[in-house]
């Protein structure tokens, strides 16, 4: 009895001293190198992740055979966990390669307040010039007269001019240049951004956010000259009315000390503003759905269960729409009249979004079952429509069926045997090459006899293993008693 209880006291000692030593090891600072292999242009990076650290602090990065720094880059951010606001710091330092080639970053350490940080370093491969479709390198050119030297905010729209209803990407990004004679450092961005966020933010607009995960930079030329973007908001939007977007100047505050001359004991703040920006909003051509209508690019993609069902019995029929535009609020196909000699029951929807910056694709998928009452071929266009107005081509346009369903044959044995077009099935909207076929849950359901009921294993193993708990109780008990 007592090597029992000085078993579990061991068991429970060990498990606080690894949970201790477990949240000891996420509280440690740790090294992050950017990618590896990267064309000229573009900086290589290495940052230092502090966290739950309110100082500023003195790091000492190492040198690189063939590389150049240029300039450190800080960021803070304030997190509230349990109650208290805990900040966290990335500092960056950037490295520029002089020439192509490859370099070994052998093995280092860094110091930070008394902290040795270590790195197994890496094998840094610097490609030639880049062209413009180089993942991490852009080109842009809609910032107006940009001055050597400069650091600057910039709200920028994917669009100047759009429809009602259709999609325009609202960025939100700090530039530096890579001669830039200050250290700059992001200070409470997460309070500044709230206020922000609040006057770009549209209204009566739809909006789909596109999350931002870090501040790492983006090197980008503007009007031949280097910079680094630092993206900080980005978001598309969708006007549900024919107003423009009239969007006011934001200013960010940062902190900076200047990299040239004596370091000065406190860092002096620096406000960065934005210019004002205008989306004009068209309203969509005269027609009887105007306004009822979804605004984007799309195209049909749909399924049968089977092509052949008997009469009576149900089939599944998938109506997916892919695209672009709005996808999350996308309506279900409408339903023609004259519905008399099929049922359609009213669909599953599922939907399927991806952000691609300042666009959003997806696609949306309407799930029915359709119970035919006649024999013969069904096409689904005189049932099934979806109409929509296109941006690209200024026009209405509508998405009709192209499948057919026959009705009637030899029985339940065509209804088994007979797959979906191509052998595939629609699952969330995916397409899944070689799935079999089963049968609708309504399918025989006239032959079923309700008063046999199955066996549930589930059932069946809970009851058991309540039951041996049970004896399992009543020994114990009984050993006590005999003690």
């Amino acid at each position: 009895m007592f090597l029992a209880i000085f078993r579990k006291v061991v068991v429970l000692f060990f498990c606080f001293l690894f949970s201790g030593f477990g949240q000891s090891i996420d509280n440690l600072s740790s090294i992050e190198l950017g990618s590896t292999t990267f064309p000229i242009e573009r900086p290589f990076t290495i940052s230092l992740i502090i966290p739950n650290s309110e100082t500023r602090a003195t790091v000492t990065f190492p040198d690189i055979a063939g590389f150049v720094k240029k300039g450190t880059s800080t960021s803070v951010t304030p997190v509230e966990v349990g109650g208290k606001m805990l900040t966290s710091q990335v500092i960056t330092q950037n490295y520029q390669a002089k020439a192509p080639g490859r370099f070994r970053l052998p093995p280092f350490t860094i110091m930070m307040n008394g902290e040795i940080v270590r790195s197994e370093g890496a094998t840094l491969i610097v490609q030639p010039s880049a062209t413009l479709s180089v993942p991490g390198s852009a080109t842009l050119n809609t910032v107006a007269v940009v001055p050597e030297g400069a650091a600057f905010l910039s709200l920028r729209a994917s669009r100047q001019a759009i429809y009602t209803g259709a999609e325009v990407g609202l960025t939100l990004s700090f530039f530096v240049a890579d001669n830039y004679p200050y250290e700059l450092s992001f200070h409470a961005l997460d309070k500044q951004l709230q206020t922000i966020v609040k006057k770009i933010r549209p209204a009566n607009s739809w909006e789909e956010n596109v999350p931002i995960n870090d501040l790492k930079p983006i090197p980008v030329v503007i009007r031949k000259k280097k910079f680094r973007e630092y993206r900080i908001f980005q978001s598309v939007f969708f006007p549900l009315s024919n107003q423009s977007l009239r969007i006011p100047a934001v200013s960010l505050q940062l902190n900076r000390r200047p990299v040239i001359g004596p370091p000065s004991p406190q860092p002096e703040t620096a406000v960065f503003t934005s210019q004002p920006l205008i989306v004009s909003v068209k309203s969509l051509p005269v027609h009887p759905l105007r306004g009822r209508v979804p605004v984007g690019t799309f195209r049909l993609e749909e399924a049968l269960e089977r092509q052949h069902v008997v009469a009576g019995k149900s089939v599944r029929y998938t109506f997916s729409i892919s695209g672009k535009g709005n996808i999350a609020t996308l309506p279900e196909p409408g339903l023609l009249n004259g519905r008399s000699e099929i049922d359609i029951f009213p669909p599953e929807a599922k939907h399927n979004i991806t952000h691609g910056g300042s666009e959003i694709t997806g696609r949306k998928t309407f799930t029915y079952y359709i119970v035919p009452h006649q024999n013969g071929s069904v096409t689904l266009a005189n049932y099934f429509q979806w109409v929509y107005f296109d941006p690209q081509t200024a026009r209405y346009d509508t998405l009709r069926p192209q499948l057919q369903l026959q009705v009637g044959g030899n029985g339940a044995g065509v209804v088994t045997n007979t797959n979906i077009t191509s052998s595939s099935i629609v699952t969330n909207g995916e397409t899944v090459p070689g799935t079999p076929v089963v049968n609708s849950i309504y399918a025989g359901i006239e032959g079923m006899d309700s008063t046999r009921q199955p066996v549930s294993v589930s059932v069946l193993i809970r009851s058991v293993a309540n039951v041996l708990i049970l004896i399992m109780l009543l020994g114990m008990v009984f050993v006590l008693i005999k003690k």
